[in-house]
């Protein structure tokens, strides 16, 4: 049973709960991508640009299938936010979310196409693993040893499967059949001061 002298302590410990209630902090508007991406520095979209993106279409690195592991293709703008990249430690990473970041690999491509190195997004980092990502002003660049450069190039081209992904090579070359020379931009690089 309560008594009188019940009510006042019970009424005296909720109103005393409050107080460390609100003082705990809730960080809000830190959820999602938009948290993680504020925390590191350059992360932003890729954008591509040349004949790829006529017509006033803006289109972006991106994953086939939003998600999943694998070729690296080259997407306009749909219901769905552009992927979030970046580079640390000279590899370029997409962000997936607070947990998961994938290193964009390249792969020797040229037992199936004329160009030899193609972009797959993996769990780790697989591939031709003794390049160096890197950005000149906006323009994302892949060198290889020996001083040998993509030169800042890339080419979408489509498959047989019919599906479009993104290669490159680090000696000049004109656009294979079915392929486009694009380039790939970071904005937010105008931001940042190195």
């Amino acid at each position: 049973m309560y008594t009188s002298i019940h009510i006042p302590l019970s009424l005296f410990l909720l109103i005393s709960s409050v107080g460390v209630i609100l003082a705990v902090p809730t960080w809000e508007g830190m959820n999602g991508r938009s948290s993680i991406g504020s925390l590191i520095p350059g992360v932003s979209h890729i954008q591509a640009m040349g004949p790829v993106a006529t017509g006033g279409m803006m289109k972006h690195l991106a994953l086939h299938r939003p998600g999943e592991l694998g070729n690296i293709t080259v997407a306009p703008l749909n219901r769905v936010a552009p992927p979030l990249f970046y580079i640390n430690q000279e590899q370029l990473w997409l962000l997936v979310n607070e947990t998961a970041v994938y290193p964009v690999n390249v792969h020797n491509s040229t037992s199936f196409h004329e160009l030899p190195m193609q972009l797959v997004l993996g769990k780790k980092r697989e591939g031709i693993t003794n390049g160096i990502w890197r950005w000149k002003a906006t323009m994302l660049y892949y060198d290889l040893p020996g001083g040998k450069s993509n030169t800042g190039l890339f080419y979408q081209c489509m498959l047989e499967s019919g599906a479009y992904n993104v290669f490159m090579t680090p000696i000049a070359s004109r656009p294979p059949s079915g392929c486009q020379i694009m380039t790939l931009h970071s904005f937010v690089r105008n931001n940042l001061k190195n």
